[in-house]
């Protein structure tokens, strides 16, 4: 089994710019392709200064609109074409693949993108793919899958699509779970029924109370990391820890900007 790298690009909740943390981004790297979970603020800036290559990027993945998880992601694409055009050469894929709740938000920054530098000519493409329930890729050339699951983090109205989703990720017989914002309650479905890596949100929620809850659920669940921090964390990251320690035990992580995790 090869190595299965997370990186944490921003470990921030949308709150006011914070010392040493950015607004929310994960890379997930794998042999043959990086894959980014959300992409806020900074997110290709962290991701280059910890070498990651971004001419790896295969496929993006936005949870919801908010400014905190989609703000960084025309410079993510304006990044990897600089980097294209520097190097020399082209990205891993033909096509970067986004995947988002609302094509008009990505659609207008694309739109925005069409006015930088060369008209944002690329020796690639470029798709947008609305995000819907149910399996939203499958890599051809890393072990890979990856599932939408809704939740009620944003209000929902009958017969209207959802807007904000978590992603169940499958590789190499493992399974990571991304919690995107969600509500609390939402974890009993979402949730698969074992997982060996869970990345839960902090900003609309506490350590203690995501500790217990998640120990009412017949899920077996592993590492337990926290990220997207409230202001309770961010004022007390190691008193977050220790709570979570004393809660969940030795495999509980407070993320931090920069933290790499390897499965």
């Amino acid at each position: 089994m090869k190595n299965i790298k997370l990186h944490i690009l921003g470990s921030c909740s949308g709150t006011e710019p914070f010392p040493g943390r950015h607004h929310t981004s994960v890379a997930l790297e794998l042999s043959n392709g990086l894959y980014f979970l959300d992409a806020g603020e900074c997110s290709s800036y962290t991701a280059h200064l910890l070498g990651l290559d971004l001419l790896k990027t295969r496929g993006i993945f936005i949870s919801h609109c908010h400014m905190d998880h989609v703000g960084g992601l025309g410079n993510l694409l304006w990044t990897i074409r600089k980097l294209s055009v520097i190097q020399r050469r082209v990205p891993l894929a033909d096509t970067i693949h986004t995947y988002i709740p609302y094509l008009e938000s990505y659609e207008g920054i694309l739109q925005s993108l069409q006015y930088t530098e060369d008209d944002f000519r690329c020796d690639y493409s470029h798709e947008g793919h609305k995000i819907q329930d149910g399996l939203l890729y499958c890599s051809p050339w890393d072990d890979l899958s990856i599932e939408a699951i809704h939740n009620h983090h944003l209000a929902h109205k009958e017969g209207q699509p959802y807007r904000s989703f978590s992603f169940r990720i499958r590789t190499q017989g493992r399974t990571i779970f991304y919690s995107g914002d969600t509500a609390l309650s939402d974890l009993a479905y979402t949730v698969p029924e074992n997982c060996d890596l869970l990345m839960m949100e902090t900003g609309h929620h506490q350590v203690p109370e995501v500790c217990r809850y998640l120990r009412t659920l017949d899920q077996k669940i592993g590492r337990l990391v926290f990220l997207h921090h409230g202001v309770k964390v961010l004022a007390d990251p190691a008193g977050a820890a220790l709570e979570a320690a004393q809660l969940w035990g030795e495999n509980s992580v407070i993320a931090e900007d920069g933290m790499t995790i390897i499965l």
